[in-house]
């Protein structure tokens, strides 16, 4: 079996349909799988998924939890069930738009084997109109990340995402302590190889009430955010401790900007506290962390202005990947 593609849901009896006829619209000349783990819903979900199961038995399974394991549960022993070579997830309540979409990342896996990860783009939708569609994207948009980019963000969609299987077949125990499962998931894929990165929009990530982003606020979001680096920096090696720890303190200082804003001043100087003790014990780095709060802090245009040239350099970052791409097509045609 060439791919698996794992469906994971729970009570979404109105939204697992479209998902489950994106993954059968893919076009592909190797065979695959559609492997539904429900996760015990107590709607009609699973009557949803059996009926596509019945109806396509030879492509869809169908794996029935009698109690309800959670995210952290369901997600790990599902993968572990997958058959494939290759892993396409997809959320429940998302689908993907393009019929060519797994084939080409499989290829480019194929023909990149140092890579355990190729990923796309997502258009985020609200589905009650909030807001206006919005693309999810790695930063820079560059043709290749690492570990450590991944460790400092979170910038993989579930949905676009491709793995290598057989390279994670054990789940610390750490790994059921976090509150989000895709994160940590992609991060053990991302020590056994690179990152891939396609700059295509060939999934929709659904935003609505139900779903793990929109129930949680911003700030909640980034707290929770603050403390799944903190474990990784807690159970991975002592090489990656300098690199999280400088991460926590970024994050820090962007949730006490946070609360500054929205006026919470009691909030804003504990985050900002907090974000000059990770910086380290180390008496020059404290003080220069110490004074980068204190102007960020209170002087809002700055912060501004380095966001600014950040942005700027990404764009330049990208522009030159997208040319360097261009010219290396002209030279030698298209790669996989």
């Amino acid at each position: 079996m060439k791919a698996s593609i794992l469906i994971v849901t729970y009570n979404q009896q109105d939204l697992i349909g479209q998902a489950i006829e994106s993954a059968l619209s893919q076009v592909t000349d190797f065979d695959t799988e559609i492997v539904v783990a429900d996760d015990c819903s107590t709607d009609r979900t699973r009557s949803v998924a059996r009926g596509y199961r019945d109806r396509f038995p030879d492509r869809v399974r169908v794996l029935i939890r009698d109690r309800n394991l959670g995210l952290m549960g369901n997600l790990p022993q599902a993968f572990l069930e997958c058959r494939g070579d290759y892993v396409a997830c997809l959320d429940g309540d998302d689908y993907w738009t393009a019929p060519e979409k797994l084939q080409r990342q499989v290829d480019f896996l194929d023909a990149h084997p140092d890579y355990s990860i190729c990923f796309h783009n997502a258009l985020m939708v609200w589905d009650d109109g909030s807001q206006g569609p919005t693309l999810h994207s790695p930063p820079g948009r560059r043709a290749t990340y690492c570990l450590n980019e991944l460790l400092r963000h979170d910038f993989i969609s579930t949905s676009a995402a491709v793995v290598r299987n057989h390279l994670v077949r054990d789940f610390p125990d750490w790994y059921g302590t976090l509150p989000v499962p895709d994160w940590p998931f992609f991060v053990l894929h991302a020590m056994h190889g690179k990152i891939g990165y396609l700059d295509e929009d060939w999934t929709v990530y659904r935003q609505h009430p139900a779903g793990m982003y929109c129930r949680l606020a911003n700030e909640k979001r980034m707290e929770q955010n603050i403390g799944i680096v903190r474990t990784f920096r807690d159970v991975l090696g002592p090489e990656y401790r300098p690199l999280l720890t400088d991460a926590i303190h970024a994050r820090c200082l962007s949730l006490a900007l946070y609360y500054r804003k929205r006026g919470n001043k009691s909030l804003a100087r504990e985050f900002a506290r907090m974000s000059i003790r990770e910086a380290g014990t180390d008496g020059l780095k404290s003080c220069r962390a110490a004074a980068k709060v204190f102007a960020y802090m209170h002087v809002p245009a700055l912060f501004r202005l380095v966001a600014r040239c950040r942005a700027v350099r990404g764009a330049s970052a990208a522009e030159s990947t997208a040319g360097t791409r261009a010219a290396s097509t002209r030279r030698h045609g298209p790669r996989a």
